[in-house]
């Protein structure tokens, strides 16, 4: 099993020289019938689906999920765990393909794979795992200093939900040469309320400005255990966000329990 990235193959056609006013009409009205025919080919995909909405036979695909790398099965085959969304249940996905490189066990991975074959009672699939990469991993953390002293810099969230113990983030951050900060932290006035304030801290760490470049894809899955132990009042984590993609959103509630 080896790092792989999920291409998307398109193929264009190149039209003839058209000259003139007819022949512009007629390349409209080409192109007009070409899109038809595309758009009346992605529903007869869309609709190629069984009716209990997974896709049948004829149709493959293939699915990235944020899951845990659990271990080997008996015959050294690597199996994962999909949490569910929010609290609903795990699924195990087994695989015919040995340990991913240089990955620890219960280290959260971004795996792309389709699926083979699913349990009757969904607790299991067999999936063909095409590759995985790192995401940052880490559990929440409680400041030691005021909040104020904190960096925070701007992020474009693209999404963000949570997965039994895990938040999840999919995002994009400024690129650097350099090391960076780049986690989530509780407000410890409020680790103990039943609203429990956190903020993701982006610290560039006094980056020069022509150190910083173009805008890139993240992933990160944090452990919130602690907030869902029965000792713990907490039922909502706030995550405070500076966000530019919704600049007026200052804040994201994902209910614990």
């Amino acid at each position: 099993m080896h790092n792989s990235q999920l291409n998307k193959a398109a193929t264009n056609s190149s039209p003839s020289k058209i000259e003139g006013a007819r022949g512009s009409m007629t390349h409209q009205r080409n192109l007009v019938r070409s899109i038809s025919i595309c758009l009346f080919m992605l529903l007869l995909i869309a609709c190629n689906r069984s009716h209990d909405g997974t896709l049948d036979e004829t149709f493959e695909t293939q699915v990235v999920d944020i899951v845990t790398y659990t271990g080997l099965d008996d015959d050294n085959h690597a199996i994962f765990r999909l949490d569910g969304r929010d609290d609903d249940p795990a699924v195990n996905l087994f695989t015919n393909v040995g340990a991913p490189d240089k990955v620890k066990k219960n280290e959260r991975l971004l795996l792309t794979y389709s699926i083979n074959h699913r349990a009757s009672d969904n607790s299991y699939w067999n999936i063909y795992a095409v590759g995985f990469s790192r995401v940052i991993n880490d559990s929440i953390r409680v400041n030691a200093n005021p909040l104020d002293t904190y960096s925070m810099r701007p992020i474009k969230l693209i999404s963000a939900w949570r997965t039994g113990e895990f938040i999840n983030i999919h995002g994009q951050a400024e690129t650097t040469n350099k090391n960076r900060y780049l986690y989530m932290m509780i407000d410890r006035d409020t680790k103990y309320n039943e609203i429990v304030d956190a903020y993701l801290v982006h610290d560039l760490l006094n980056t020069p400005s022509d150190s910083i470049f173009q805008w890139r894809e993240f992933y990160m899955s944090i452990n919130v255990a602690a907030l869902k132990s029965p000792n713990a009042p907490c039922h909502t984590l706030r995550l405070h966000l500076n966000d530019l993609n919704n600049p007026k959103v200052a804040y994201r509630d994902f209910h614990i329990k």
